[in-house]
């Protein structure tokens, strides 16, 4: 849980027709995880964390580990929720809160990336 940074694949043609950053940070918040894609989809991120943080298959589906439609805020509710349940540890809770500490998601280009995708404008 907490922010994380994931790389863009050099090799993936799907960001030719808008300017994406080589790494955007991302929310995550859950331990799931794809290990493997079908032959025809494509992976076009990865992270620290996985091989596959978002992949595409063919120009109408596009998967995203992460959360980028999550905040700060949102996380840190989540958080305390989790921890008033007993669902997780006070250190637990409290490493999250230091990842958060002086980092953003970046909203803005999460936006403008999966806007441009569903309108079809990535290719």
């Amino acid at each position: 849980m907490g922010i994380t940074t994931i790389h863009f694949s050099s090799s993936t043609k799907l960001f030719s027709s808008v300017i994406v950053p080589a790494s955007l940070a991302v929310i995550e918040c859950h331990r799931d995880e794809v290990r493997e894609l079908p032959p025809e989809a494509e992976v076009i991120a990865w992270s620290d964390k996985t091989g596959i943080e978002m992949f595409r298959y063919e120009d109408h589906i596009m998967g995203i580990q992460g959360h980028p439609e999550y905040n700060r805020d949102i996380l840190s509710h989540l958080v305390d929720r989790l921890l008033q349940r007993n669902l997780i540890v006070e250190s637990f809770a409290d490493e999250i809160r230091a990842n958060l500490d002086g980092q953003e998601p970046d909203k803005e280009a999460w936006k403008k990336l999966c806007t441009n995708f569903l309108k079809g404008r990535l290719y």
